[in-house]
C-alpha cells in the first residue's frame, strides 16, 4: 500500500529547525512574518533554523518555539519534537536579550534592585520625618544646650543684701480644681522685703506643656531656674523689673499682679523673653 507524501512534509533527515525552514519556503514566509506572528525575535527564529540552540534560553524555551513554529506552519509537530530530542541535549543557558525585546530576561534583577532602592529611600524619609518630629516636640532641649548655667553665672562674692529675695512658692493642684485657685494664694508676709510690700511683683504661671522658666529680679537674683512639668502651677515674688525667659511659650499662661500677659508678641522660636516692670 502506498502511503500518500503530506504536501510540505519535512524531510525525516534534517533537524527540526532546517525542517522548519523548508516548510516555511514552500508557505512562502518570510523570517520576519514567523517572528511577528510568535512574538518572538528574528535573531532567535534565526538561531532555530540553524538549530544553534545554544544561543536560545533552555530546552523548554526551544520545545515551545518548535511547538508553535509547527502550528503556524500547520504541520504536525510531533515528529519535530521527536527529532529535537534525538539531536539537542538541553542545557540552560542564561542568555541577555534585551536588544531582541524578550521581556522575562533580567527584568526580575531590575525590579529586585528599584525595589531596594525605592526601601531604602522610604527607610530615609521615615528616620528624617521622626527625627524633626522628636526635635520639634522637645523645645526645652535646644534652650537649655544654648542658655548658660544659672550656677556659674550666680558666682558673686558674699555681700549683705537689702532684703532676701522671695523663694518660688509651688501651688499644689487638687484634681478637678478650677484654675482660678492660682489667684487666690497669699503672699508669704514673713517673706517680704525690708522696704514693703508695695513694690513687689507677683508671678504666676501656669503649664501646660514642660517648660523652663528662668526668673531674675532687679538686682540679677535668680528668683527661679527650672524645668516645669505639665499640668504644673508656680508663683514667684521679686523685686521688679523681673526678666523673665520661658520655653514652649505658647503653652504657658502668665498673670503679672493679678493681670494676664499676652506672651504671643515675647516668643521667638518657641523661646519668650521679656521685662516686667
Amino acid at each position: 500500500m502506498n502511503e500518500t507524501a503530506e504536501p510540505g512534509a519535512p524531510s525525516a533527515r534534517a533537524g527540526p529547525g532546517r525542517m522548519l525552514a523548508q516548510v516555511r519556503a514552500e508557505r512562502k514566509l518570510s523570517i520576519a512574518d514567523v517572528a511577528q506572528r510568535l512574538k518572538y525575535g528574528v535573531r532567535q527564529i534565526e538561531a532555530l533554523e540553524a538549530e544553534e540552540f545554544d544561543k536560545l534560553p533552555g530546552a523548554t524555551f526551544v520545545r515551545g518555539m518548535v511547538r508553535g513554529y509547527a502550528k503556524l506552519l500547520d504541520t504536525d509537530p510531533q515528529p519535530l519534537l521527536d527529532e529535537l530530542d534525538q539531536r539537542y541535549v538541553p542545557g540552560e543557558i542564561d542568555l541577555d536579550l534585551r536588544d531582541k525585546g524578550i521581556p522575562f530576561v533580567h527584568s526580575g534583577r531590575r525590579g529586585t534592585r528599584a525595589y531596594l532602592a525605592l526601601s531604602l529611600l522610604a527607610l530615609v524619609v521615615v528616620a528624617a520625618v521622626l527625627y524633626e518630629w522628636r526635635a520639634g516636640t522637645l523645645p526645652w532641649l535646644r534652650f537649655a544646650s544654648n542658655t548658660p548655667s544659672p550656677q556659674k553665672e550666680s558666682k558673686a562674692p558674699p555681700a549683705a543684701q537689702p532684703a532676701a529675695p522671695r523663694a518660688e512658692m509651688q501651688v499644689p493642684t487638687a484634681p478637678g480644681a478650677p484654675s482660678s485657685a492660682v489667684a487666690e494664694i497669699p503672699a508669704a508676709p514673713a517673706q517680704q522685703p525690708s522696704g514693703g510690700g508695695g513694690g513687689e511683683g507677683r508671678i504666676r504661671l501656669e503649664f501646660e506643656r514642660e517648660s523652663w522658666v528662668e526668673i531674675r529680679d532687679a538686682d540679677g537674683k535668680t528668683l527661679m531656674s527650672q524645668l516645669n512639668p505639665a499640668g504644673s502651677r508656680r508663683l514667684v515674688i521679686g523685686r521688679p523689673p523681673l526678666s523673665l525667659v520661658i520655653g514652649s511659650g505658647a503653652a504657658v499662661r502668665l498673670t503679672y499682679n493679678d493681670k494676664p500677659v499676652d506672651l504671643k508678641p515675647y516668643i521667638q522660636i518657641e523661646v519668650a523673653r521679656l521685662t516686667l516692670n
